[in-house]
């Protein structure tokens, strides 16, 4: 009983927001319907990730506990979920905030394209904003190219080259896709120093 009660304090910091943020995206999703949607999938998450805290409370630890599986297992797939929970969240949250961002101003150079009628280039918003969220979620380099599509992207609109529109998400696209990479980045690092640690031991029987 005590077990449980902790667990349920131990989540009130996320299932508190996360029904907070469920009802401002209900709220406002006729305001801003994807960024009220990926807000509501995100806050879905914590309030999961709230529940597994408590199944690993009163669960898993026992489990462990009475030899039904080991600690290094329970430690991979405590960390394991809480990982993906964690950067499927941060990455919905922060794809949410620059989705649906008014426009920013024309400039001279893209209303001298109209006024030519020159034909701008379509934006790629949505693609790149799909290779972000890939990227945080799936395959880390995919992020990577999402960044440099995004660089490129937001350049080719401030020079008038290619339609504004897209650049709220666009803008998504590349700060997932910098996310992505740094995590890639920490990821390998940490992967060789493990190795050099591997090699450091010795196996010799004694």
């Amino acid at each position: 009983m005590s077990s449980l009660i902790s667990s349920l304090t131990a989540i009130l910091p996320l299932v508190i927001p996360a029904l907070v943020g469920i009802v401002l995206g209900i709220v406002f999703h006729k305001r801003a319907p994807k960024a009220a949607t990926m807000v509501i999938i995100a806050c879905i998450l914590m309030l999961l990730q709230s529940v597994f805290i408590v199944f690993t409370m009163t669960v898993l630890t026992d489990l462990a506990g009475s030899g039904s599986f080991s600690w290094d297992m329970y430690g991979l797939l405590v960390s394991s979920v809480h990982f993906v929970l964690g950067v499927s969240v941060t990455g919905l949250m922060l794809a949410a905030a620059f989705v649906e961002r008014p426009a920013a101003p024309v400039p001279a150079t893209t209303a001298h394209a109209a006024a030519t009628n020159t034909a701008l280039r379509p934006h790629r918003g949505t693609a790149v904003l799909v290779m972000g969220l890939l990227g945080m979620l799936v395959f880390a380099p995919i992020g990577t190219v999402a960044w440099i599509l995004a660089a490129r992207d937001l350049g080719a609109m401030n020079r008038g080259e290619m339609d504004p529109e897209g650049r709220g998400q666009t803008t998504a696209g590349l700060v997932l896709g910098i996310i992505a990479t740094v995590l890639m980045v920490l990821a390998l690092i940490g992967a060789g120093f493990f190795v050099y640690s591997l090699s450091q031991m010795s196996w010799s029987p004694h």
